[in-house]
C-alpha cells in the first residue's frame, strides 16, 4: 500500500499499524506476512488476514479475547433460535441443500465427492439453526450473514441480520457484525441445551 499520498493522515498510519500488530500479535503471522498483505489489501484485518490464508500462511492461533459487550445478543434476544426445537445436531454444511447465496469474491467452492462442503467445524446460525461451513472452507455461514444482512436493510434499514453464529466444534459464539468471538450471560442457557446435545 503506497502511503506516499497519506502520510499526513494519521488515523490510517495507526490503522495500518494496529492491523499489523493484530496480524502478528493475535494470529501469530510474520511481521513480513502482515505487511505484505496491509500492502496487497489494504488495512482491513480481515481482508488482510484472508490474504495471508490464501498465500499459505497459516493461523497459529493466539490468545482470543471475546467480547462481552455485543448489543446483538441483547437485539436479537427476543429473534433467538428456539434450542428446545432441536432433537439432533447435524454438523454438515447445508448450503447446497438450502442454498440461499452465492459465493462471495468469485471463490471456488471446494467440495467432497457427494458435494458436500468438506468441514468438521461448521456453525450454526443462533437467530434460524441452518448450519453452514466456516471461512476456513467456503464461507457459507458468513455468506448466510451477508445474505440476511442484506434482507434486514431491505426490511427496515437495519443493517444486521443473522449476525450470531455458534462452532458446533467447540460451542464458541461469533458475531459477524461485532467481529469477535462473544461471552454473555443471555447465551449461557443456549450453550448448555446445545452442550447437552452435543455430548449427551
Amino acid at each position: 500500500m503506497d502511503l506516499a499520498g497519506d502520510t499526513s493522515n494519521d488515523a490510517t498510519i495507526a490503522q495500518i499499524l494496529n492491523t499489523v500488530q493484530q496480524l502478528t500479535d493475535i494470529y501469530q503471522f510474520s511481521e513480513e506476512q502482515a505487511n505484505e498483505a496491509v500492502e496487497a489489501v489494504g488495512p482491513n484485518i480481515h481482508l488482510a488476514y484472508n490474504y495471508i490464508l490464501d498465500q499459505g500462511g497459516e493461523d497459529r492461533g493466539g490468545a482470543i479475547i471475546p467480547v462481552d459487550k455485543c448489543p446483538h445478543v441483547l437485539e436479537s434476544q427476543d429473534h433467538m433460535l428456539d434450542i428446545s426445537s432441536i432433537s439432533t445436531l447435524i454438523n454438515k454444511c447445508s448450503h447446497f441443500q438450502q442454498s440461499d447465496t452465492a459465493p462471495s469474491g468469485g471463490r471456488k467452492e471446494l467440495t467432497n465427492e457427494d458435494g458436500s462442503c468438506p468441514s468438521k467445524e461448521n456453525w450454526m446460525c443462533l437467530h434460524c439453526g441452518v448450519v453452514r461451513c466456516s471461512r476456513y472452507v467456503n464461507g457459507h455461514s458468513k455468506d448466510h450473514y451477508l445474505s440476511t444482512t442484506t434482507t434486514a436493510s431491505q426490511k427496515d434499514n437495519s443493517n444486521v441480520g443473522h449476525c450470531l453464529a455458534v462452532s458446533l466444534e467447540d460451542l464458541s459464539v461469533w458475531c459477524y457484525s461485532c467481529e469477535a468471538y462473544v461471552i454473555h450471560p443471555n447465551l449461557k442457557h443456549i450453550l448448555k441445551s446445545l452442550e447437552t446435545l452435543k455430548f449427551g
